[in-house]
């Protein structure tokens, strides 16, 4: 990303677009507003469920128990599409490594508050930029082998996925209070008209420090949006032993014409 004082006033207008209307992250909040005034909403579905085949869970998310996933509560399967948009914002601003206070006057009101916004995050990260990213991807901190030994033990994550449902309730509250939608709702309003390119500026730096806010939230915490759909052992074995005697030449393939032939597909092409 250019630094802001390079970027044309179209576009800095893009980039404010682009964060700003991010579906997956935005419309998905509204739904996680109103699963969150049903209590039942982090539970899943107990009738969907043989409990004899698996061990009591508290939690709420997908994952697999002795090789079979439970299903997802309706406010678990709503985070993760809320959880993708974040990660979609986040690669946007992934490469913006200025002072987002550099160059404002410092006795405003804005810079005053920013100013009071980056003295909080800085004190309490723990996390570099790459950690961040990584974090984004699903990868577990304390496993990365491109962090070290000291910074993995200062930074304690806590498994989302093992939350039990009144706690993950209780922190998808906090992310959809966070500034950062008040915020986007003061840029979208602003980027209605055709406002100077100093006021794009400003609402780009605000943007920035209401979205390190958020990320905030989540540093003591590990969510990887596929957990809980990898394949079940028996099947990825059954898949393993397939592959192998492809290769080996051992597995007894079916020929194309006999498929063609069984779904009704033509097989001569005509010019």
């Amino acid at each position: 990303m250019k630094k802001l004082g390079d970027m044309s006033t179209d576009e800095l207008r893009t980039l404010l677009q682009r964060v700003t209307e991010e579906e997956d992250f935005y419309d998905s909040r509204e739904r996680l507003l109103e699963l969150l005034q049903d209590p039942g909403s982090a539970l899943y579905d107990e009738h969907t469920v043989n409990r004899a085949a698996f061990h009591v869970e508290p939690g709420a998310l997908l994952r697999p128990i002795d090789g079979v996933p439970i299903p997802e509560s309706p406010l678990a399967t709503e985070f993760r599409e809320f959880f993708s948009g974040y990660t979609e914002i986040g690669c946007w601003l992934d490469d913006y490594k200025e002072d987002p206070l550099e160059g404002l006057a410092p006795h405003t009101p804005l810079a005053k508050k920013l100013a009071r916004h980056r003295d909080y995050i800085l004190a309490m990260r723990k996390t570099t930029q790459s950690d961040r990213r990584f974090k984004r991807m699903g990868v577990y901190m304390a496993d990365n082998p491109m962090r070290s030994e000291k910074a993995a033990s200062a930074l304690q994550e806590t498994r989302i996925a093992e939350l039990p449902p009144e706690t993950f309730r209780a922190l998808v509250r906090q992310l959809v209070m966070q500034e950062i939608f008040e915020v986007r709702e003061k840029v979208v309003a602003l980027l209605v008209g055709h406002p100077p390119r100093e006021k794009l500026d400003l609402a780009f730096r605000e943007f920035f420090v209401a979205y390190e806010l958020f990320e905030l939230v989540l540093e003591a915490y590990h969510y990887d949006a596929d957990e809980g759909f990898e394949l079940n052992p028996e099947v990825e074995a059954e898949i393993d032993a397939e592959d192998a005697a492809i290769k080996a030449g051992t597995a007894k393939l079916i020929p194309f014409k006999e498929i063609a032939k069984e779904f009704g597909y033509p097989l001569k092409c005509t010019r």
